[in-house]
């Protein structure tokens, strides 16, 4: 038999083992069970997937979406989870019906690519979206979580729902609605004095810590709110409106009792109690605009990024001796993607193809350039596998840069497909998940 089936069957064992039974709970380290994978950061400790690909090389398999998405996949088990929508967006010709707006939750076996289930959640809108959403990363951004027992889903406008691993919807909650009386927001972007909306879509995703699933409702009630895995019920709610145009992911920072809920927007950034949403630190900046980047933090410290100003590395602890700054250092800021830790360095990248390598220690600028290859826009934010970093671009494919701050080059990878590659990639069992307008692809040795 040849070496490409034992190769399978081994992949196969491998992704049965990593299967949860029922209600044993709990992902995997080897899983990429939410936005950015298990630490949240973009970095695997476990996947070595190739790093080059084309559609004649290392192309395990491609499997049709019934509509495009920015939301990335994740994979838990032997599950790849990915939400899309339809009946409404720029990809149809006729632009399609308000009201026939649906998302829809898939789940595909990881190793050969047959879908599992689809479950579909009508999602008519009431008037017409902005026209940056729709052009832009239409109605499936967030990124769903997997805990091992549950699939969450923040849907936007359609609420937040829990799934069975079968696809079986167990709760839904709705997601709040922006309080008329509430005062305006502080930190607008003023131009030709008239305020920006920056209302362009639901974009985070949740974060699951101890009972609680913790999403970032700007879009819908200026609200970060927190909901019991096992009902959905409300446990608590955060509002401000300074939250508008904040489409960043909350970010769990610190350990045990110190441990704290970072919410970066324009203007500041809050750390809030886990258990209770009680704000407790604030730090004001110079940000402004629309905010994407979601923080990554190691041991004490978060790194925060975003919108105009600085980038920041901040002590999260709640409380701080006398004497002890809550900013450890400013330095260098892009914006859009989200940043990786990785080797005390932090790499950024940016929508127009600038990137940046900034020392975690110091903040000290190791790498300040366009990155090479001509990568166009990007939206999808990088990912970090075996001293490599994945820069998923839109419309040119993937680049694969060195890991050691200096980002040489050294593969480009195409697949042919004319749409748009919005989403961050997926890392596990040495697999890379991509997921475009029209497509997901399975990367693998072959």
């Amino acid at each position: 038999m040849s070496g490409l089936f034992f190769s399978t069957l081994a992949a196969v064992f491998v992704a049965l083992v990593a299967q949860r039974l029922p209600g044993q709970g709990g992902a995997a380290e080897s899983d990429w069970a939410g936005f950015r994978g298990p630490g949240r950061d973009g970095v695997t400790k476990t996947a070595k997937p190739p790093y080059e690909w084309s559609n004649d090389k290392n192309l395990a398999f491609k499997v049709d979406l019934p509509g495009p998405g920015a939301s990335s996949p994740i994979v838990v088990g032997w599950r790849v989870i990915v939400v899309c929508y339809s009946g409404y967006g720029s990809h149809l010709d006729d632009g399609g019906r308000l009201e026939d707006l649906a998302l829809h939750i898939l789940a595909f076996d990881a190793i050969f690519g047959r879908q599992l289930w689809r479950h579909d959640v009508p999602a008519p809108l009431a008037k017409k979206p902005p026209q940056v959403q729709v052009t832009e990363h239409g109605f499936a951004t967030p990124t769903p979580f997997c805990d091992g027992e549950r699939i969450y889903a923040y849907l936007g406008h359609a609420g937040l729902v829990a799934l069975d691993l079968e696809g079986e919807l167990l709760w839904r909650s709705d997601t709040g609605t922006v309080d008329p009386n509430a005062k305006p927001p502080s930190n607008q972007v003023v131009r030709d004095g008239k305020a920006l909306s920056l209302r362009w879509g639901a974009a985070s995703s949740p974060l699951v810590v101890d009972d609680l699933v913790i999403i970032n409702a700007s879009e819908e009630s200026n609200q970060i709110r927190a909901h019991d895995r096992k009902s959905g019920k409300l446990v608590w709610k955060y509002e401000s409106a300074n939250l508008e145009g904040c489409a960043t992911s909350p970010m769990l920072a610190g350990k045990g009792d110190q441990a704290v809920v970072v919410i970066t927007l324009a203007g500041e950034i809050w750390a809030l109690a886990p258990k209770t949403g009680a704000l407790l630190w604030r730090v004001e900046t110079e940000s402004r605009g629309g905010m994407s980047p979601t923080p990554v933090a190691k041991q004490d410290i978060v790194y925060a990024f975003g919108g105009s100003g600085e980038g920041l590395a901040l002590r999260v602890a709640p409380t701080l001796e006398d004497g002890v700054e809550r900013t450890v250092w400013k330095s260098k800021n892009l914006a859009i993607p989200s940043p990786l830790l990785h080797d005390d360095k932090l790499f950024l990248v940016e929508t127009s193809g600038m990137a940046a390598c900034l020392d975690a220690k110091d903040g000290k600028i190791l790498f300040d350039d366009r990155l090479a290859g001509k990568t166009s826009k990007i939206y999808a934010s990088p990912v970090i596998a075996d001293g490599r970093i994945y820069v998923v671009s839109r419309k040119r494919g993937t680049f694969v840069y060195s890991a050691d701050g200096k980002f040489d080059l050294i593969a480009r990878n195409e697949l042919d497909d004319a749409s748009s590659f919005n989403a961050s990639p997926a890392l596990a069992f040495d697999r890379i998940y991509l997921r475009s307008d029209r497509s997901l692809y399975c990367i693998a040795h072959s």
